[in-house]
């Protein structure tokens, strides 16, 4: 028996008892021996004031707290006995090309150089390179150590069963061994009859109401839509005894139910009290929740009968007592239906305590049982059973802690004053009997503090007009005069309120009463503010309010404490204006569910029924007057270690008798329930399992012949306890297996449930004729499943470590940093065919905006003996911001042309190279893979409309150039110089347009100041400055042997520049500054038009883009894939050694190489996910959902892309190169001068046509590939081209039977409807189907597949033989991805993939899809058997709604219509429970599969009810800066103002795995140190893990602190020049 202070003992005398885990029950008393306080020591505080403190500030405080003078009956041990187990709170780029010239060369192109990594990024990756070192030795030794106890040949034998069954408390052992039986044992039992279920606050009686009304209700509809049955609709009442709790109740049932639901109570149904409203509210409503008065009036006046309901529920059923609502309900109008009419509602009663009277126990629970006509249910669990948690969670403990009151209560001075003024107003009576109670109960502070909080200025306007009212009421013979005064002195009392001095508070016996600075003693030694939330339990309002005002005073307020109230409805009493309506009161708790507040005051309103958040620390400040207050009050304690704390007075006979009798009845109520008889007690861990083992006669061995191990009926309990045990689960999952057994004929049937992470989820065993051996036989079959799905070894053991390695599916990954080189396509096959051409096609290269090449231009055109296709338009610049896009254009019809034709074509096209480009080459017309041709129309004529190719070519000027050589100039007018193209001989690197001679200048003249074209020859550049030695490129003797003539023309002339990469924008003109004059002593009049060499020199940037798309192209049409031009070029193109990093420094970037694959990847990666999810789900509808993850892991994962591009050639025909000046020309001829193309031959390793990938790029390019087909079959409105680039990347060999669709529709035709999804509706899924109908417009034609959408995993499949979400879930997930990311790929054509990936978190984020969930009300349609959850939801919907309220009030204060609120409101909420995304998901997956597998119907979801929340994406910048990468990044970048710091990535074999398995971590390195590290199956994760870890490390740090233990000395201008995204990013 637990020991409290016994009346009996002699004063003073008081014994105590700790109450340690799996030790008995019982509280501690701490008493301050030798306190000079006792009962009559009042005489030493002054009767008519107290001492004014100086105020003291923290430190002086929590001395002052701990020391014996002062604190009278405190004692500095108190509650030393409690457990001091507070937790561990205060305890490198390529080499750039050879760029020197030489005679006959054309000029080097200077291309901006790569960025170089810098010195920090490589002492950064050596150091991080160290760390992986030692850390991986580290891991080594460990694992080491670890395998020494790991023994694979222990194997379970029947010793070992025995050993563990007949230990004293196996938890394999039990019947009901997890919340989930017990609730849904006794769901099947008030099926059936009446009962009063009696379990603990806080275990989940709510949980079974809900099951039996949504039971109810279905049966409900189900009599409804009966043809047989014609009976008149019936509704569920759910009685509660408080307003607040209809509220309560009300929200729950709502947020779970699809059936309407009502509330009432007397404030609301007054003024509606009429037969007809009711009528109208029965047939609108299926369950009203309303107090019980509402219902015992409404049958008193015959509103409706009670056949007309169909359930009660009757919350806190112990109240049904003598004339309470509850038991005149039942004894006046149940009590006459016939027993055993089907008519007769079901009754369902709840509570913690049966009974709460001094009578005895088992009388009065008989008496209930009688009046209610019910009959007890509890559960025989102790854990379960002894008040609430604090014995249930392990390591609970109560502590009595006394208190001692020395003085008598008296009237403070201001209390004095008040009195003269207005003590004899009766308005004013209860605060003055508040306040004289205070100077003994709270403290003479608190005394005089009551008035400022009870009587601000509006509750003195109030009490004016009530003292007016009442003087006026009474009759009085006052006069107007005399009201007057009295009213004149309320505003008086405030003046005086107003004007007295609140001195600082001062924690001494001035100030504050001993029981005060008591509860500040238990709070200073037991309650950490950072961890810990406490209730503390009063019974009058204003003793809440001045709590909760003082610990808000200094220095308390320094103490880390963050209080509130909880108050029930006020009464109207002058000074008690503070309580709170139901919204305030879920408000509060809402806040301290989400830590604002550590801290509850709460009245009696908390002791019951209202649904608060779990807390660590009970403290009853004011003592609780009867049991049922005691156990409910205790039963808010849940968390692990709480504490309760009882505060009675020193010497307080009373105090002390309430204790011992309020815990004597407690445990008689234990053993009371205990001894209940077998039909009313679920049991627990007490039955004889081999009495019914034996008796059964289908017990069945699986046995594996390699060892012997055997599987038994009685060992698998064991096996599968140790499995489940195995997996590594979250910290708040729960590993152990479910059990849910039901009745069945007259067997018993059961389902195992094991944990989310199981790869197995549930598992039906064969009928038993007891519920023990039903319970085997499940878990004998989920053995067996186990054990074919690899999960169980040769022994039965798991197969899991108990720390799984980081990945388990690291042979599915790919690095990241692997590279190796490969052959490139650097030319098109169709250049490959030569000879003499027969039929020739032509293609033109014209500018769509000529006049941004600053000087007139002809097109031209490529001749080909095969036709080209058609390629994209792509832009070239010009500097200056000019810029045109090149169309080339294919000519669909052929022509002939003769010999001499071809051999004029070769001719023309040799001499463009030659005088443009300084390359000569041998005439051999049958070795060019092309011919180039000028053509006699603009850039603006419409060439496509020419039916003869061959008449636009200019005859004229090619034979011209056949037949002609470089022009004589000599003899020639003057105006034969305008307008020509000049080249140089004996210095490819220079040429030039005229513009018109000179007359006026003669050869010796001055040359133009800081002429161009010198080039980088010393001895030119130091001849004299004239026109004739710069004219003259030879080298300085020849130049000096030649005489000078001033008899040569001179004419004005711009040198042409260096040509650049036109495919790269730059800035500038290269045409300032050009001008020049020039003579003719040794330059060339080239006979090209000069119209034609300014389109000839952007041949190299057209050719190589060309020559890019066709050989992309090329691949595309190999692989059967008919892409769009563009969009494969993107998709192949490889701008840089790390592209695929987003944001990320990029090492070795190709300039001008056009858009890269990133986007298409992400678009690409999206499909590829969802086209592989659906194939999986058509082939296998009944598929386990993990192995659906571990199947698809196999297609999508980057080493089986990779592998498959291997087999296709894809690496051959990346582009990773940029624009080479040197690589452009004609492969094949025969070189006779100018410099040879040294990157082709003559240079090491150049001659390969090699480059560098990476293996995971190459993976990155097949995604890219499968975006691309994507959008070019989008175009068209079809899938097929997608789904077969999945197929061919993905499964190129077929070898993999879950992909090998090449075509949309061969998923659907693959899909073979389920038994379960085509079987009869009942009514419940009609009407299911009909809600849903109405609200979103979709008509199922499978109800049976909606059902399924939303049925949480915790529900048994035998109820309805329906599966869980899970399997939908997958579906929905990777469609709604999908949809998704195509809006976002559409809608923000710039965004890079960093960004875009980032936003779509926020569009698929658990957090949005809660709300949607209750947006669009799913919530109330889900079906689950999970403990707790119903009041999460309840709780998420409040919040999200008021989210919503709030951000509608919003947009009405900026003057815009509610509608128009801001859709970012539900990214401040909580996070919702997982089942409410998961239901949205899996709703998606329903309509495809339902609708036929038309992602229309998907589009058409996001587009009614997803995309309206994000037609604004900037506005979810913030919560995408929420990624932890990112969030690290701008918390290191802008809070501590650190440059130095980055986060690495790297592999490194797995945990306890092969060599051949890798994991991939991530360390975060601030200042070249590791700081946090994780490692994880990717380093999109390995990231997000570290990244916490090291934001869980700066959290609360101040950046002193920052700076000085990470040694960070960055200067602020570092900080402003560096990029944070450069460090590390999201993706």
């Amino acid at each position: 028996m637990p020991v409290a202070p016994d009346p009996r003992s002699p004063q003073g005398q008081t014994r105590s008892e700790e109450v340690h885990k799996g030790s008995s029950r019982g509280i501690s008393g701490d008493r301050h021996h030798g306190s000079p306080y006792g009962t009559n020591s009042h005489q030493d505080v002054p009767q008519h004031g107290y001492q004014h403190a100086a105020s003291t500030g923290l430190p002086t405080l929590l001395t002052d707290l701990s020391q014996d003078s002062g604190l009278g009956s405190v004692d500095p041990q108190v509650g030393a006995s409690l457990h001091d187990d507070h937790g561990e709170a205060g305890s490198a780029t390529k080499p750039s090309e050879d760029s020197d010239l030489s005679e006959g060369d054309e000029p080097v192109v200077e291309e901006p150089k790569a960025r170089k990594v810098t010195a920090r990024r490589l002492a950064d990756q050596d150091q991080f390179e160290h760390w992986m070192r030692q850390e991986q030795k580290r891991a080594n030794k460990k694992l080491a150590e670890s395998a020494l106890g790991d023994n694979p040949s222990i194997r379970w034998d029947e010793a070992d069963v025995d050993k563990i069954l007949s230990s004293r408390d196996p938890a394999q052992k039990r019947i009901i061994s997890s919340p989930r039986e017990y609730q849904v044992e006794l769901f099947e039992r008030a099926k059936k009859k009446n009962l009063i279920v009696v379990l603990p606050t806080g275990t989940g009686k709510t949980l079974i109401a809900a099951l039996l009304i949504r039971h109810t209700l279905e049966q409900e509809l189900i009599d409804r839509n009966s043809k047989e049955r014609k009976l008149e609709p019936r509704v569920t009442f759910f009685l509660v005894d408080k307003v607040s709790l209809v509220y309560q109740q009300w929200k729950v049932l709502k947020a779970n139910l699809s059936h309407p639901v009502a509330k009432f109570h007397g404030q609301l149904v007054d003024s509606m009290s009429t037969q007809g409203f009711w009528k109208q509210q029965l047939e609108e409503n299926m369950a009203i929740v309303c107090t019980a008065a509402i219902l015992q009036q409404c049958l008193s006046r015959g509103y409706f009968n009670m056949d007309q309901i169909n359930l009660l529920i009757f919350d806190e059923a112990h109240h049904a007592k003598k004339n309470h609502p509850y038991s005149r309900i039942i004894k006046d109008f149940y009590a006459d239906l016939q027993k055993g009419s089907s008519r007769r509602p079901r009754i369902l009663g709840m509570t913690a305590s049966p009974v709460d009277a001094k009578t005895d126990l088992a009388t009065t629970a008989a008496q209930l049982e009688g009046l209610l006509h019910c009959e007890i249910a509890t559960v025989d669990q102790p854990d379960l059973l002894r008040s609430g948690s604090l014995e249930r969670q392990g390591g609970g403990l109560e502590t009595l802690v006394e208190y001692g009151l020395s003085y008598a209560p008296f009237t403070t001075p201001l209390g004095q004053r008040l009195h003269k003024l207005i003590g004899k107003n009766s308005v004013f009576r209860k605060l003055f009997v508040f306040s004289k109670a205070s100077t003994r109960e709270l403290g003479p502070w608190c005394a005089d503090r009551v008035w400022q909080l009870g009587l601000p200025r509006e509750e003195i306007v109030k009490a004016k007009a009530r003292t007016e009212r009442n003087l006026l009421s009474t009759g009085s013979d006052l006069a107007i005069e005399a009201i007057d005064a009295r009213v004149a002195d309320i505003e008086d009392a405030y003046r005086e309120i107003q004007k007295h001095p609140f001195p600082a508070v001062d924690p001494t016996r001035g100030h504050l009463s001993h029981k005060v600075i008591s509860l500040l003693g238990i709070l200073k030694q037991h309650f950490r503010p950072a961890f810990d939330k406490c209730m503390i339990f009063v019974e009058q309002r204003l003793t809440a309010i001045v709590l909760d005002d003082l610990f808000k005073q200094l220095p308390l307020a320094l103490y880390g404490l963050q209080a509130g109230t909880l108050l029930g409805s006020g009464t109207g009493v002058t000074g008690e204006h503070e309580s709170m309506s139901y919204a305030q009161q879920q408000r509060a708790i809402q806040r301290f569910h989400t830590g604002d507040l550590n801290i509850l005051i709460a009245t009696t309103i908390a002791e019951e029924g209202l649904d608060i958040p779990d807390c660590n620390i009970i403290i009853r400040f004011d003592l609780y007057r009867t049991m049922i207050q005691y156990i409910q009050s205790k039963g808010r304690a849940r968390m692990k270690n709480s504490k309760y704390f009882h505060m009675v007075e020193v010497g307080n006979e009373e105090h002390a008798k309430r204790v011992f009798d309020c815990q004597e009845k407690e445990e008689l109520l234990h053993a009371f329930c205990s001894t209940m008889p077998e039909d009313r007690l679920l049991k627990g861990n007490d039955f004889d399992m081999d009495f019914f083992l034996r008796k059964d006669k289908s017990k069945r061995v699986f046995k594996i012949e390699k060892t012997g191990a055997k599987l038994t009926y009685e060992s698998s309990l064991v096996v599968l306890a140790s499995y489940v045990s195995s997996l590594a689960g979250r910290a708040d999952m729960s590993l152990q297996a479910d059990y849910v057994v039901k009745s069945v004929s007259k067997e018993y049937q059961c389902e195992v449930i094991l944990p989310d992470n199981s790869t197995i989820k549930s598992a039906l065993g064969r009928r038993a004729t007891s519920k023990q051996v039903a319970k085997c036989s499940a878990a004998f079959e989920m053995c067996v499943k186990l054990r074919k799905a690899g999960e169980l070894d040769d022994y039965l053991q798991s197969i899991h470590q108990k720390r799984l390695p980081a990945m388990r599916n690291a042979h599915l990954a790919l690095s990241s940093k692997k590279r190796a080189e490969y052959d490139m396509r650097v030319k098109p096959e169709i250049w490959d065919r030569r000879g003499l051409p027969g039929a020739m096609y032509m293609t033109v290269l014209k500018l769509e905006s000529p006049e941004a090449l600053g000087r007139p231009s002809r097109p031209l055109a490529i001749v080909t003996r095969e036709p080209l296709p058609q390629v994209a338009r792509f832009p070239i610049f010009f500097g200056n911001q000019q810029t045109s896009v090149v169309n080339c254009l294919p000519l669909e019809s052929a022509f002939t042309i003769s010999l001499e034709q071809v051999q004029a074509l070769t001719e023309f096209s040799l001499r463009i190279l030659q005088d443009v480009f300084s390359k000569e080459y041998r005439r051999e017309p049958e070795k060019m893979p092309y011919y180039l041709a000028p053509l006699n129309k603009d850039h603006l004529y419409t060439f496509g409309d020419c039916d003869q190719a061959c008449d636009l070519i200019s005859w004229d000027c090619v034979t011209m150039i056949h037949e002609a050589g470089d022009l004589d100039w000599e003899g020639q007018p003057l105006g034969f110089f305008n307008n020509r193209y000049l080249t140089d001989p004996h210095d490819g690197s220079r040429k030039f347009y005229t513009l018109c001679p000179r007359a006026d200048l003669k050869p010796t003249d001055p040359q133009v100041p800081g002429v161009k074209g010198l080039g980088n020859n010393r001895a030119r550049r130091d001849a004299p400055n004239d026109i004739w030695n710069y004219s003259i490129s030879k080298w300085s003797k020849s130049r000096s042997r030649m005489e000078v003539r001033n008899d040569l023309p001179v004419v004005e002339a711009e040198y042409i520049p260096l040509r650049r990469n036109l495919l790269d924008e730059f800035e500038g003109a290269d045409q300032e500054g050009n001008k020049c004059f020039v003579t003719f002593a040794t330059l060339k009049v080239s006979a090209l038009p000069v119209e034609v060499v300014a389109m000839a020199y952007n041949l190299p940037a057209i050719i190589h883009r060309l020559e890019s798309s066709l050989i992309v192209l090329e691949a595309c049409d190999g692989w059967g894939l008919q892409i769009r031009p563009d969009l494969a070029l993107e998709a192949m193109t490889k701008d840089s050694d790390n592209t695929g990093d987003h944001a990320a420094e990029q090492v070795n970037f190709q300039r001008g190489m056009g858009n890269n694959y990133e986007r298409l990847e992400f678009l690409g990666d999206s499909f590829l996910k969802m086209s592989t999810t659906i194939a999986l789900y058509s082939q296998i509808p009944e598929g386990n959902e993990f192995d659906y993850h571990v199947d698809r892991m196999l297609l999508i994962c980057n080493k089986n892309l990779f592998n498959n591009a291997l087999d296709l050639k894809v690496e051959a025909f990346i582009r990773s190169k940029s624009f080479n000046r040197r690589k452009w020309y004609p492969e094949g001829l025969e070189q006779l001068s100018g410099k040879m193309n040294t990157s082709i031959k003559g240079k090491k390793g150049a001659g390969r046509n090699i480059h560098v990938l990476g293996d995971k790029s190459i993976a990155d390019v097949c995604e890219a590939l499968i975006g691309a087909a994507y959008l070019t079959g989008k175009e068209s409105n079809s899938l097929d081209m997608a789904v077969q680039a999945v197929t061919k990347f993905s499964n190129n060999k077929l070898e993999n039977k879950n992909h090998t669709m090449v075509a949309y529709g061969e998923f659907y035709s693959a899909f073979k409807v389920p038994e379960w999804q085509a079987a009869e509706p009942t009514a419940v899924h009609l009407h299911l189907a009909k809600l849903i109908e109405e609200q979103l417009g979709y008509n199922f034609a499978h109800p049976r597949l909606l059902r399924c959408a939303f049925i949480h995993p915790s529900y048994s499949y035998m109820y309805e033989h329906i599966p869980h979400y899970q399997r939908l879930e997958f579906l929905g997930d990777a469609l709604l991805d999908m949809v998704c990311v195509d809006y976002l790929f559409h809608r923000y054509p710039g965004a890079d993939p960093q960004w875009l990936t980032e936003h779509k978190m926020a569009m698929v984020s658990n957090q949005f899809l809660g709300c949607l969930c209750v947006a669009l009300g799913f919530q109330r349609h889900m079906i689950s058997m999970t403990g707790g959850l119903q009041q999460q939801i309840a709780q998420y919907v409040d919040a999200i709604t008021t989210a919503r309220e709030d951000a509608e009030d919003e947009a009405e204060a900026a003057y815009l219509e509610p509608s128009e609120y801001s859709r970012d409101f539900w990214t401040s909420v909580i996070e919702p429970p997982k089942c409410l995304p998961d239901i949205v998901e899996a709703y998606i997956g329903a309509i495809f599969v339902d609708s036929k597998y038309d992602l229309g119907e998907v589009q058409k979801f996001f587009d009614n009810h997803i995309r309206p929340y994000f037609e604004d994406m900037h506005l979810y910048d913030s919560f995408a800066n929420k990624h932890p990468v990112t969030f690290l990044s701008n918390c290191l970048h802008l809070n501590f103002g650190c440059a130095n710091w980055r986060v690495m990535v790297n592999e490194m074999p797995a945990a306890g795995g092969s060599l051949s398995e890798k994991q991939v971590v991530a360390a975060v390195l601030i200042h070249g140190q590791v700081r946090a590290h994780a490692t994880a199956s990717s380093g999109r994760y390995a990231k997000i893990a570290a990244a916490k870890k090291c934001m869980a490390m700066l959290d609360n740090m101040q950046v002193h602190e920052f700076k000085e233990q990470f040694g960070c000395n960055c200067k602020p201008e570092e900080v402003a020049e560096s990029n944070p995204t450069m460090h590390a990013t999201a993706v």
